[in-house]
């Protein structure tokens, strides 16, 4: 074998470098080959924000002459809620005579139909009109007559044969190639060690982008690895979450602010019924039930008949009823004849005389129709109607119709729980962080909320302080602070325990944001700042003092950042598996 034989047998090894084959078993493989799949964006996406709405128009690849297609998302831009049954009207800037119609598919999400007349961009103005807020908001770059590019087209343009990677191969096998031609063709000429340097050149140029591994073992055949997807537009520390997923998760924001209060103490207390929010019916003597008009837990208003019940008489009341009755029946007679004469000689008698005789008949009148209702409502007695004194709901009872109550027994409570009022404890030592001694002074620098801590979900709602106790308590030097609390809502009730949160000002501002905005990853603290439509960035922050609604960040934020404080869970998922 001459030398240029040999030239060419090493040109022939570093050609077929490209495809690597290994095989073992007796089994005779195949390369498998899979159909190529289009990936990518399936739409094109533009947004719109104003400091009143945040729009997102979405579509798919549109035409000049046909029927366009295009979704359109309204939020609101400071809480993210979904603008739900907003007027629109959309026009083009390009051309005045183009007409849209637009319909609602669900809350915030509306389909935007009309005919493009040329393959060109347009810009659209959307007239929008909900939630008492009303904006233009224009939508730039509505490219009709663009296709979408592919990933595989991008792959392809960056992987390309005169790519950086394939001239560093190229210049690595030219190395080779002389390297190995000198070795060879030691005692040849200069043009037979051209000719082998060439050769193999153009030998190792053809695999760059082709070079293929095929592993297969005991009759398995083994397809190519595919990779998960990777939205390369958004950076590590963010989560792109579409439109539609936000309304569906709720997900809502809220602006980072500075303010100057932040927590101070955290009291106990119970919650009571406000002075007169509590009534105890009573039997006024004894008697039997005849009807029940309410149930448990019916609210009632004031003056509503609660049940009626009938007078019982024993033998010796009822022989005293009837004495009486009869010196009732007597003196009336007597007085009525009385008033009679007199007014039969009225010119002659003294005026004084005639008013103690009229005195006398109304007395015994009224007198008299007591004791006939005694015998003539009922069988044994008169039947008294059972009234709520107040306005509020009835609490539980246990009364059956028939029943015997005797004088004085309860017959029924009524609390009126649209305002309750809260009993905490502070002690001496905590007095001086409230500031003042006075409560208007107090008032001016603290604020009161009170938290349910018996429910699964814990309810919170401001209070307004009412008085201090003037009793200190020897046991534990605390006194008693007296708050009110609106519970229009209902969502407290009498004779629950809660905390008091004291929020007391600060002689600096902080940044504040709500206490639901705070969630950890790996141990630290994290918001979710929403930084335009489909986009939450990830950021680590330095807390301070917190209560059960705010939360002081002393670093990692800035003012008037959309934080995430509804939903925070779900974005957090989203971001963790991206």
């Amino acid at each position: 074998m001459n030398k240029i034989q040999a030239v060419l047998i090493v040109t022939l090894l570093l050609a077929v470098q490209g495809l690597v084959v290994m095989a073992h078993g007796g089994e005779d493989h195949e390369e498998k080959k899979e159909a190529t799949k289009q990936s990518g964006e399936a739409w094109f996406t533009v947004n719109s924000v104003s400091d009143i709405f945040e729009v997102v128009l979405r579509y798919e690849p549109l035409e000049a002459g046909e029927h366009a297609h295009l979704k359109l998302f309204i939020s609101d831009f400071v809480t993210n809620a979904a603008i739900d049954s907003a007027k629109i009207e959309i026009t083009a800037i390009e051309d005045d005579d183009l007409k849209f119609e637009v319909f609602r598919e669900e809350a915030g999400i509306y389909m935007i139909e009309g005919v493009f007349p040329a393959n060109q961009d347009y810009s659209l103005v959307a007239n929008i009109s909900g939630s008492e807020n009303a904006d233009l908001m224009i939508l730039e770059s509505v490219q009709v007559g663009k296709k979408l590019e592919s990933n595989e087209a991008k792959e392809q343009s960056e992987n390309g044969l005169f790519s950086w990677r394939s001239g560093m191969i190229l210049i690595f096998g030219l190395l080779l190639g002389v390297v190995v031609t000198m070795w060879i063709g030691k005692n040849k000429s200069m043009s037979q060690r051209t000719l082998g340097i060439l050769i193999i050149v153009v030998a190792i140029s053809f695999p760059l982008n082709e070079q293929q591994a095929v592993f297969a073992h005991e009759g398995e055949d083994h397809g190519e690895k595919k990779e998960k997807p990777v939205n390369r537009n958004v950076a590590v520390d963010e989560a792109e979450i579409l439109k539609e997923t936000q309304f569906l998760f709720d997900v809502r924001t809220a602006l980072s602010g500075y303010s100057d209060f932040q927590n101070a103490l955290k009291l106990y207390g119970k919650i009571m019924p406000v002075t007169n929010g509590e009534a105890k019916i009573i039997a006024p003597q004894n008697a039997s039930i005849v009807s029940i008009n309410v149930g448990i837990g019916e609210k009632v208003s004031r003056g509503q008949i609660l049940a009626v019940i009938a007078q019982n008489f024993d033998a010796a009341e009822q022989i005293q009823v009837a004495t009486e009755q009869s010196k009732a029946i007597a003196e009336y007679e007597a007085a009525e004849k009385e008033l009679q004469r007199l007014k039969s000689i009225e010119d002659i008698v003294a005026r004084k005389d005639l008013i103690e005789a009229e005195i006398r008949y109304k007395t015994a009148l009224k007198n008299k129709r007591v004791y006939d209702n005694l015998s003539g409502n009922h069988v044994n007695g008169k039947t008294l109607s059972v009234t709520s004194p107040i306005a509020g709901v009835i609490d539980n009872f246990d009364l059956a119709i028939g029943q015997q109550v005797g004088q004085g027994e309860k017959l029924f409570s009524v609390f009126d729980i649209t305002k309750l009022k809260v009993v905490a404890q502070i002690f001496d030592r905590d007095l001086h962080k409230l500031h003042h001694p006075d409560i208007e002074g107090v008032m001016k620098g603290v604020k009161f909320f009170v938290e349910c801590i018996q429910e699964e979900k814990h309810y919170s709602e401001s209070a307004k302080l009412i008085a201090f106790g003037s009793v200190v308590n020897p046991v534990n030097q605390s006194s008693e602070v007296i708050l009110e609390l609106d519970n229009s809502q209902g969502l407290f009730k009498p004779g629950q325990f809660a905390n008091v949160y004291v929020t007391a000002k600060s002689e600096k501002n902080e940044i504040v944001v709500p206490a639901s905005a705070i969630i950890d990853i790996n141990g630290k603290p994290v918001v979710f700042v929403h930084t335009s439509p489909e986009i939450f960035k990830l950021k680590f922050v330095q807390l301070g003092e917190s209560s059960n609604t705010q939360t002081i960040v002393i670093k990692g934020l800035e003012e008037k950042e959309r934080v995430v404080v509804n939903g925070t869970y779900q974005v957090k998922s989203i971001y963790l598996n991206q």
